[in-house]
């Protein structure tokens, strides 16, 4: 997978298309065993820098929550504990619609983001629900639910693809319905080379 150093950090490439997508795109290889070298988000620390690489939080936000993350760890290790729990669920309902579980785990914190937000209006207008800074410690959990309301509740759910390279599974949009891959330079690469040396292997027992 395509990652990036961010504030000392290995953080995922951003290829969902959304921040819900880049969400579930936190866990490397969903279709692969589980392993904890799989995990992005293996403490608060990530999670909080997570949020502003995918530009859910601001900057200042997210110097905030670091720092109360650690004067409060056990409160911070509970939201990341249950920031995974929405991921999973979430990644469960996007390529399961039926799956009223994980439906309703997402719904639960949805709502909970949706009891704090505040509605307010940029420069030219536009209203947005945001999340006031006064939260706390839960913000990259409220945020990620917030953005997998956004992603649910608008046509954008319909385009929502899985890669299906071996040991991968990694959500994105298919605006198009020309993607295959989450990406090209890796997967699909990946892809060709297998095929190429399974066709070479052919030919060689064909001698």
């Amino acid at each position: 997978m395509h990652w990036v150093n961010v504030e000392g950090y290995p953080m995922p490439v951003p290829l969902g298309g959304h921040p819900a997508l880049e969400l579930c795109n936190t866990w490397a290889g969903w279709a692969a065993p589980p392993s904890p070298e799989r995990e992005w988000l293996r403490d608060f620390d990530r999670l909080a820098v997570w949020t502003g690489h995918v530009q859910l939080l601001t900057p200042t936000t997210v110097g905030r929550l670091r720092a109360d993350g650690r004067r409060h760890p056990a409160a911070a290790h509970d939201v990341l504990v249950a920031t995974r729990l929405l991921r999973a669920a979430l990644y469960d309902v996007l390529l399961d619609p039926d799956d009223t579980a994980a439906f309703r785990h997402v719904a639960e914190q949805a709502q909970r983001a949706a009891a704090v937000a505040v509605l307010k209006s940029d420069r030219d207008g536009l209203a947005h629900w945001t999340l006031p800074d006064d939260v706390g410690l839960p913000l990259p959990l409220l945020a990620s639910a917030q953005a997998a309301t956004d992603l649910l509740s608008t046509p954008a759910r319909t385009e929502v693809r899985a890669c299906p390279a071996v040991e991968c599974g990694w959500l994105f949009l298919d605006r198009r319905g020309r993607r295959r891959w989450c990406s090209m330079a890796s997967c699909g690469n990946r892809a060709k080379v297998r095929a190429y040396a399974a066709r070479q292997q052919l030919d060689w027992g064909d001698e």
